[in-house]
Order: structure tokens, then C-alpha cells, then sequence
């Protein structure tokens, strides 16, 4: 066939190096991190081909159809003349130098013995790879025994806590959100707070550090009528995805921008492939003008003419909000930049995850926010005195209650206990342990460790392992769950700042009051229990880790 193929740019090309530099040292299960929009899949395909063209036999694995159709076409991009083969459902041509296979239909122990075991494999959306499921498959595939294996995602995070840790031992590449859009791959996105009147999240419950569809949906159902105009207002020009908690909430969605003459189709987990597509062509002519979704179009969706995240689905989980906006960010002709209305509820003390937690410069409206009354004053704008910012004082005696200290909120996903030593490390006991967060790069990125109470072994934390996690240094948020991750192996039973026995506080024992003096702890009498084993954490971890 011939043909020009595909040329990488700078950065994919480096992060393919990375990854090759990786397997040279021998850690064999490595993976990159790539914002959606910065083409991973350009890096899935150079790697594939050339495994392919060197007499390997590469398998690359996916859990949606629309991926294994990207990747399929962009290995012929970049190698024309090496055919590529499918493994899903009927389909079954393992003959062919490249595998693309559905992950449900590796699942299948019948269908993976039909294949060959491959010479290196490729885990697309790798922040899946923790699942039961998938393990079974790298381990099938020969991925903790030896054979070399990639994980690509645009996020290394997961919301249900299985250790990512046991099947990815490194980072070898990673660009965040913020960096494709200050280098100008991505358009510029701004923000925008829409207020609607039912969507009371101090009700909703939270299950694995976010909201529940379930609470959610007859919430955002009731406030329709106000998320339309909000976007009549906004947005009519700009073609638009929705997102929405649940399949009911996404038709009275569909139903009401219909009603009101806005040309509006609707995807779920049932709609089948090819309805799919057809609807995706709809929206890519213009002839839909919002495709609203129920968690189908957050991986492996690419619309590039899309301008609009309409965030119907209030969340507290930044990989789930940054799938959603990558979605918006894909450069398009005649595009200048991308916006995303956030739908929130009319209360100043919801901890949601917003454009500003991916780009802390990016232009964010907050004026309906801005003109509600005050929950605590009463009044609007709000004249409640500023919070006290800067350093921590060395005594906090007066903290008389469990830990609140201010900077606990950028970990508002987590339920656990993180502290920070007097020198300002986060941290999280575990028994006689500590997990902290060590900052890199003037905290732009962070590495977990572990250590004992009781210091360091010839030179290194004590751990498991004896060293730092082998990932490196991550961005925030990852670097936590990585942490954590570690941690519930160790204690599955890790206290909460939610914990009953946190919340009833109650008077410090003879012991802990001795123990707690003994470490030169100030006025312990003055603290309740909870408060008091904090300090007594703290002071612990100040003397090995300030150190």
C-alpha cells in the first residue's frame, strides 16, 4: 500500500523513548500519562508497528468499541501495510501481526485461548487495569512474569481504591491537562458556575469519595427546565455534551431541550454500536446540537467540534471531571476555546471539583454563586471575615476537636485521616507506620513513601518494600490514592476523620495524657481523644520525617 505515515510529535516521541528506556532497566510493566486530546493513541500505534514490524506479535486491549476503532485506524496511519485484527464478540481474527481485543472478550478464558501469548501488550484507559478482570488477563498475557506491557491513560486514578501500585510499577511519561493547554494543543477552556435550585447536595450521599448517581438523578430530573435556559443563555451556538447521573435523568434531559426546540439525542451503556455512531455523525454535521450521555462518552469519545461540557452530573472526583472536559478541548477549525458549565446547587459549602482544580488560571464565572445570600451572614456578596491564610502556628493547643485544618481540603475525596507534620509533609498513620507525601519540583508533584515511628534503616524509610513508590513522583491527587492504596493493604480497617469514635470525642485516658506529655505535647488535658491521638501522630512523625 505504501503512503506517508504518521509523524509523532515532540512530546509523544519522548514519551515513546521513556517507555522503551523503561523496559531496557527491566520494569517491564510501565505506562504513560497523556491528557485526552494530546494523542495517546498515537503512541499505543507507534509502539504496536513497530513491535509488529519486528517480527513481534503486540496486543492491545480496550473496553469500548469506539477505542478499538481509533486504534485500528491509527496503526494503519502509522504502518499502512501491517494488517491489524479484531477480537470481539463474532469476531475472532487472531492470525494477523496486530491483536485490537474488546477487554469484556479477553475476559473469557475460552476466547483467550484461541490467541497466541503476545510479545508485548498494550492496556488502553490503564487505570482500569487494577479490576479483577483485567489482571486476569495481564497475567494471562504474561505481564507479571516478563512480557513487556504499557498502560496508557489520561488519568492514573481509580474511585474504588484497588492498588494500581501491584500492576504498574513506573511512570515512565506524564503531561497534565494544564500543560497541553498552556503549550497549545488543547483550546482554552473557561467556566462557568449555573445555579439550580434542587440540587441540595448536603443531602446526597457519597459512596467511594463521590456522589451517588442515585441521589443525584431526581435532582438534577427536577431542574431541567433551568439547566436548558442556563444554556439557552450560554451556550445555544456552541455544539454541546451533557453529562447526567443516570439513563432518567438523561431523558427528562433530552425531553426538555426537545420541548423547548433544541434538536437533542441521547446515549447509554444499552445503545448499541452502530446507533451510537449514527447519532455521533448527527451531532459532528450540526444536525443534533446537544448529545447529552449517561457515562458512555467520558473515554474513548472523540468529537472534536464539541465546545461545550454542559456538567449536569455535580462531582467530587477530578478524574471523572477531567474525562468529561477533556472531551471539549480538542482543537477544530473556526474553534477559539471550549466552555463548561458547571450545574451546582444553591449552597457555598459544596466541595465540587471545578475547572480551576484542573487550571487554576482558566477564566471561571462564579456570578450566580456570587449573588446568593450567605449562609452565614446572610448577606450578598458575602462579608463574613477572610480566612486566616499563611504557615500554621507551631502551637495548635486550641484545636480542641478532630483535625480541620484548612489545607485537609484539597484532599476533600478522601475519608482518611492525613495529617501534616510541623514541617508541613502530609501524612497518614497506619498503625506503627506512616505513609506521607514528599513534595518535588516546589509542590507541583509529590512521591509516597512509608516509614516506621521509629525512623530509617541504613539511610532509607522503612517499608515494605524499603524504598519510595517505584512510580516517582505524581501529580497530587495520584500520588494520594497511590498512597492510600498502600495503606488499606496494610490496615484495611485505617481510621476515618469520619469514624464514630472521632465524632464522640470523649475525655483522653491516664495513658494517652502520660504518652502525650512524654513527647513534650502542650496542655494535653485541654484536648479531647481524637484530637489529642492526632497530636500525638503529629509529633511522632515531625521527629522522623522533618528530619
Amino acid at each position: 500500500m505504501g503512503g506517508v505515515t504518521r509523524v509523532l510529535r515532540d512530546y509523544q516521541q519522548a514519551a515513546v523513548q521513556a517507555v522503551y528506556a523503561e523496559w531496557a532497566k527491566g520494569v517491564n510493566r510501565t505506562a504513560i500519562i497523556l491528557p485526552t486530546g494530546a494523542g495517546k493513541t498515537d503512541c499505543i500505534a507507534k509502539i504496536a508497528t513497530t513491535e509488529a514490524q519486528a517480527g513481534g506479535r503486540p496486543l492491545i486491549m480496550a473496553h469500548r468499541s469506539e477505542l478499538l476503532d481509533q486504534i485500528t485506524e491509527r496503526c494503519g496511519m502509522h504502518a499502512p501495510d501491517i494488517p491489524v485484527g479484531r477480537v470481539q464478540a463474532a469476531r475472532n481474527q487472531t492470525s494477523r501481526p496486530i491483536t485490537v481485543a474488546m477487554t469484556p472478550t479477553l475476559a473469557s478464558e475460552k476466547r483467550r485461548a484461541r490467541l497466541s501469548r503476545p510479545s508485548l501488550v498494550i492496556c488502553d484507559e490503564a487505570h482500569h487495569a487494577a479490576s479483577p478482570s483485567q489482571t486476569a488477563i495481564l497475567a494471562w498475557a504474561g505481564a507479571f512474569d516478563g512480557t513487556r506491557t504499557m498502560g496508557v491513560t489520561a488519568t492514573m486514578a481509580r474511585g474504588d481504591r484497588r492498588g494500581l501500585g501491584d500492576v504498574w510499577s513506573s511512570i515512565a511519561y506524564q503531561k497534565s491537562l494544564k500543560w497541553a493547554i498552556d503549550k497549545g494543543w488543547l483550546v482554552e477552556p473557561r467556566g462557568r458556575a449555573v445555579v439550580t435550585d434542587h440540587l441540595n447536595l448536603d443531602d446526597a450521599k457519597i459512596n467511594r469519595g463521590d456522589y451517588t448517581d442515585s441521589d443525584l438523578a431526581p435532582m438534577v430530573s427536577q431542574d431541567v427546565d433551568q439547566i436548558v435556559k442556563a444554556w439557552q443563555d450560554q451556550a445555544a451556538e456552541r455544539p454541546t455534551i451533557a453529562f447526567t447521573p443516570n439513563v432518567q435523568s438523561a431523558e427528562d434531559l433530552t425531553r426538555e431541550f426537545v420541548a423547548q426546540g433544541v434538536t437533542a439525542e441521547h446515549v447509554f451503556g444499552s445503545t448499541s454500536h452502530a446507533d451510537r455512531q449514527q447519532i455521533y455523525a448527527r451531532v459532528a454535521s450540526g444536525e443534533t446540537r446537544v448529545l447529552v450521555n449517561c457515562m458512555v462518552a467520558t473515554e474513548g469519545f472523540d468529537l472534536p467540534a464539541l465546545s461545550c461540557a454542559l456538567m449536569c452530573r455535580p462531582t467530587r472526583s477530578a478524574p471523572l471531571y477531567q474525562q468529561c472536559v477533556g472531551r471539549i478541548l480538542r482543537r477544530y477549525p473556526g474553534k477559539n476555546d471550549a466552555l463548561v458549565l458547571d450545574v451546582v446547587g444553591a449552597s457555598r459549602h459544596q466541595k465540587l471539583i471545578t475547572l480551576v482544580d484542573l487550571h487554576e488560571t482558566a477564566e471561571y464565572d462564579t456570578k450566580e454563586l456570587d449573588e446568593l445570600p450567605c449562609e452565614d451572614c446572610g448577606m450578598a456578596p458575602c462579608e463574613c471575615p477572610p480566612e486566616e491564610t499563611g504557615e500554621r502556628p507551631d502551637t495548635r493547643v486550641r484545636l480542641l476537636g478532630p483535625a480541620t485544618y484548612d489545607e485537609i481540603d484539597l484532599f476533600s475525596t478522601s475519608d482518611l485521616n492525613w495529617l501534616f507534620t510541623h514541617g508541613g509533609v502530609r501524612f497518614l498513620p497506619v498503625g506503627d507506620r506512616m505513609v506521607l507525601l514528599w513534595p518535588h519540583d516546589d509542590g507541583e508533584l509529590y512521591q509516597a513513601g512509608h516509614c516506621t515511628v521509629r525512623g530509617y534503616d541504613n539511610g532509607r524509610y522503612v517499608g515494605r518494600d524499603g524504598q519510595w513508590d517505584p512510580a516517582g513522583p505524581l501529580p497530587l491527587d495520584e500520588a494520594r490514592r497511590r498512597a492510600e492504596d498502600w495503606a488499606l493493604t496494610v490496615e484495611p480497617s485505617i481510621a476515618s476523620r469520619s469514624s464514630s469514635w472521632r465524632k464522640r470525642g470523649g475525655a483522653p485516658s491516664e495513658g494517652q495524657l502520660g504518652f502525650a506529655r512524654g513527647l513534650g505535647i502542650e496542655a494535653p488535658e485541654l484536648m479531647n481523644k481524637a484530637r489529642l491521638s492526632d497530636e500525638i501522630s503529629i509529633a511522632l512523625a515531625s521527629r522522623v520525617i522533618d528530619k
